[in-house]
């Protein structure tokens, strides 16, 4: 379709006038876009601004590389990848969300005790999801040891969060509780840490964009096996968020934990060690082994198939 133009009498084609258009409208939000994230990079994070749930999850968390090892272990053993996830321990449901998004029918359900976190989750992560992807969603506000409503491929219990159960017979019931929420051929899968440095008093410290993680490990009773940890948060400004985050834990060893889930039923139990980067820490590996010398510091995961 042509049309004339009124003051030079030009003759121009209407779909390179929406085609340029449309150019100038991305160049337009380019640019605002541009100006905005340079606002946000100017802004000097401290105490007084920081947002504890965005530096934990950057300091703590990697859901990606997480469900990329849920799906690799998961389709060594089944003919089918995992569709349904329930993470415990959820916080601000950073994993749910990221399982959703990485295929469009997978479902997450994501469960803890604490509220405020639950609800930043929502206001953070499903408030950016598509509608679709959010509706695959259901956080629920309550104890992990209550009974499973729904049966799901995957339980993922991450950042040694279970080790709040201190007693043998409330990890025993909860691991009971996880088998009986899996379908058949479902995995149970557990992240752990040792090494001599879990039971030493330290503290160690990471650099994150805009601030300086620290890991404060308090000292560990030989006896019960429990033992005080924190997260603390050092600013550029020189300020400080002390004991942003507390862990009052039962430091449990590989062994026990095993002997557990098979006391709770799983037909396999297999342990991924992380591989070293040869610089004294993890290269974020993962393999299945049998057996493994002690270190200053490794970490594993725990996979118990039922």
């Amino acid at each position: 379709m042509y049309f004339k133009n009124a003051n030079q009498g030009t003759v121009r084609s209407e779909s390179k006038l929406v085609s340029e258009m449309k150019l100038l409208e991305k160049k337009a939000r380019a640019e605002a876009k541009s100006v905005a994230n340079q606002s946000k990079s100017t802004i000097t994070i401290t105490a007084k601004n920081a947002d504890r749930f965005a530096l934990y999850e950057k300091a703590v968390q990697a859901p990606k590389a997480e469900i990329h090892f849920i799906n690799r272990i998961f389709r060594k053993t089944n003919a089918h990848i995992p569709l349904i996830l329930r993470e415990d321990f959820c916080g601000t449901a950073l994993l749910c969300s990221e399982w959703v998004k990485s295929r469009s029918d997978r479902r997450a359900i994501g469960r803890d005790l604490d509220k405020p976190t639950l609800d930043y989750g929502k206001r953070t992560h499903l408030a950016k999801l598509s509608n679709d992807a959010a509706a695959r969603v259901r956080l629920t506000c309550c104890n992990v040891l209550a009974k499973a409503e729904v049966t799901v491929d995957v339980v993922a219990a991450f950042n040694f969060s279970y080790c709040v159960f201190k007693k043998r017979s409330v990890m025993l019931q909860y691991f009971k509780q996880t088998r009986l929420a899996l379908k058949k051929g479902g995995a149970f899968v557990l992240d752990i840490y040792g090494g001599t440095d879990s039971h030493k008093k330290l503290i160690e410290t990471k650099r994150i964009k805009g601030a300086t993680y620290v890991w404060d490990q308090r000292v560990y009773d030989a006896i019960s096996g429990e033992a005080l940890r924190y997260i603390h948060f050092r600013f550029k400004d020189g300020s400080e968020i002390k004991r942003v985050f507390t862990y009052d834990w039962r430091i449990w060893s590989l062994p026990e934990l095993k002997d557990l889930l098979k006391e709770a039923g799983f037909s396999q139990i297999d342990v991924y060690w992380e591989g070293s980067d040869a610089k004294g820490g993890g290269n974020g590996i993962f393999k299945k082994v049998n057996k493994a010398a002690n270190e200053q510091a490794w970490i594993a995961y725990i996979v118990a198939w039922w």
